[in-house]
């Protein structure tokens, strides 16, 4: 029997307990991946995020004969921000914002980049910042200005696009 416990079979009813105590004193009270609101509105902020999450580096680091070739091959645009992806995310809420008593802005490297949507933060604004509560969360953008081929394939051309960032989410509930 003690060989049994000694690896791990036969163990008492109480050490069971404890794990379950465990197991129970933490628990997700919400987890989902989303798009952050009022990036457009706040460009310039975002643009500084992103470059800081890029290391300022911008087409993959390749100039533009480099990046003609990879394009011409793959006929795919490549964006100036590709992949952006922190853990290094701050929430706080703004109970001032004349718009939502109940928003809660996103921070990178204390840089704006977004809102959590209105509903969400509505049913989670009161867990940030109290100790009874903590969050998990994971954001990454792309988009942003975008280089692709002219129609005749030969001709590097600059275009717009959005620059979008979501959040993967996971509030826990703390007991």
């Amino acid at each position: 029997m003690r060989l049994l416990s000694f690896l791990g079979f036969g163990k008492s009813k109480q050490k069971a307990a404890n794990r379950n105590t465990v197991v129970q004193k933490n628990r997700i009270i919400y987890h989902d991946e989303f798009r952050l609101m009022g990036t457009n509105y706040h460009k310039q902020e975002a643009f500084a995020a992103a470059d800081y999450l890029s290391g300022h580096e911008h087409y993959f680091g390749k100039t533009d004969k480099e990046l003609k070739s990879y394009m011409q091959r793959t006929l795919k645009p490549v964006y100036k921000y590709n992949e952006l992806k922190t853990v290094d995310v701050l929430l706080q809420r703004e109970p001032t914002n004349p718009n939502d008593k109940n928003a809660v802005k996103v921070l990178i490297n204390n840089t704006f980049v977004g809102y959590l949507p209105a509903e969400i933060a509505k049913r989670f604004s009161s867990c940030i910042g109290n100790p009874k509560y903590r969050y998990d969360a994971i954001l990454t953008g792309w988009g942003g200005p975008y280089k692709t081929l002219s129609s005749n394939l030969e001709k590097i051309v600059t275009r717009e696009k959005e620059l979008y960032f979501n959040l993967d989410l996971t509030i826990w509930h703390l007991k």
